[in-house]
C-alpha cells in the first residue's frame, strides 16, 4: 500500500510541475521538430511503460504508420507534444484492452500528413468506441472513464491546453460505440 501511495504522489507532483510548465507562455523553449520521430519517441514510451505492461502488453497493440515523405518541421515545444501523443496512445491501450477482439486484433494507426499550413496527426484505434456523452467530455478537467485509481482525468485537458493555447493548433475526437475512436491534432508550421 505504501508503494501505491509513494507512486501516486510522485504522479501528482509530475502532473503539478506539468501544469506549471504549461501556464508560463514562454516560445523560448520551442524549436523545429520532426513530428513523426516525435510521434515514434511516444510509441516507444507506451511500449516500455510499466503501468500498460501490467494491465495490458502494448507490444501487442498492431502499429500502423503512414507517414507522409515531405512533412516540415514545426515549430513545437517537444516535450509536450509527445506529452500529448502519449497521453492519446495511452487512453487507446486502455479501451484495447477493455475490447473482446473476436476476428480482428488490437491495432493502432498512426497517420502524418502536411497541407500548406497545418501538420495534420490522427491517431485512431480499433476498440470500443465511446458514447456521444463521453465524447463531448473528453477534453473536461477531472473527466475520466477509468477506475479510481487509474486515471486523474487530467490528460486530455492538458493535452487540450498544449495544442490549443500552447501551439495554436487544434485537437478534435470522433468515435462512435463498437468502432473505435480516432483523434487528429492539427499544428500550424511556418515554410521558411
Amino acid at each position: 500500500m505504501c508503494h501505491a501511495i509513494n507512486d501516486s504522489a510522485k504522479r501528482a507532483a509530475q502532473l503539478v510541475l506539468n501544469m506549471l510548465s504549461f501556464s508560463r507562455k514562454s516560445d523560448a523553449s520551442f524549436s523545429s521538430q520532426e513530428i513523426g520521430r516525435l510521434m515514434d519517441a511516444a510509441l516507444e514510451l507506451a511500449m516500455n511503460d510499466y503501468d500498460l505492461k501490467k494491465r495490458y502488453d502494448f507490444r501487442r497493440i498492431e502499429i500502423v504508420r503512414h507517414y507522409d515523405g515531405e512533412i516540415p518541421l514545426v515549430p513545437c515545444e517537444a516535450t509536450n507534444i509527445q506529452q500529448v501523443f502519449l497521453n492519446i496512445v495511452k487512453n487507446a491501450a486502455y479501451a484495447l484492452a477493455d475490447k473482446q477482439f473476436v476476428d480482428d486484433a488490437p491495432r493502432l494507426m498512426i497517420a502524418i500528413r502536411a497541407d500548406e499550413q497545418v501538420v495534420t496527426v490522427e491517431i485512431a484505434d480499433n476498440g470500443p468506441g465511446m458514447d456521444e456523452k463521453t465524447r463531448k467530455r473528453i477534453f473536461e478537467p477531472f473527466f475520466t472513464t477509468k477506475p479510481v485509481g487509474l486515471g486523474t482525468g487530467l490528460g486530455m485537458s492538458i493535452a487540450y491546453f498544449i495544442i490549443h493555447d500552447q501551439h495554436k493548433g487544434t485537437i478534435q475526437v470522433q468515435s462512435e460505440p463498437g468502432k473505435g475512436t480516432a483523434f487528429t491534432v492539427r499544428l500550424p508550421y511556418f515554410r521558411v
